[in-house]
């Protein structure tokens, strides 16, 4: 089952939803980038497959979020969906298969 993708918001979704939306606000490379990443997170089986695939990392601050390079300049935060976990329940990753798109940034703002 492929992972399901939500996001913060409407602005957010309307750039991760339309390559043009992406390209108009991150350029063209950057733009076309940003869709091939989100194609490989849906592609997973679980959020973990895509971290052992080498597309992205775990967030060494917050142990609910994967930080996904897109290139040398941008980054997208992803945030595991636990709708039924207890915040003292350690995340298991393996039963990851829906994200919440938080923010795409510039590396160089966290």
């Amino acid at each position: 089952m492929p992972i399901k993708l939500a996001f913060k918001d409407e602005k957010l979704r309307k750039v991760c939803e339309r390559p043009r939306s992406a390209k108009l606000n991150y350029g063209e490379a950057v733009g076309r980038a940003i869709h091939c990443r989100l194609a490989d997170l849906r592609a997973a089986e679980s959020a973990l497959k895509y971290v052992e695939w080498g597309f992205g990392k775990f967030d060494e601050s917050v142990d609910d979020r994967i930080v996904i390079p897109i290139d040398d300049q941008y980054r997208m935060l992803v945030e595991a969906y636990r709708p039924h976990a207890d915040d003292s329940e350690a995340l298991d990753w393996t039963q990851v298969t829906r994200v919440k798109i938080l923010e795409i940034e510039r590396t160089n703002e966290s």
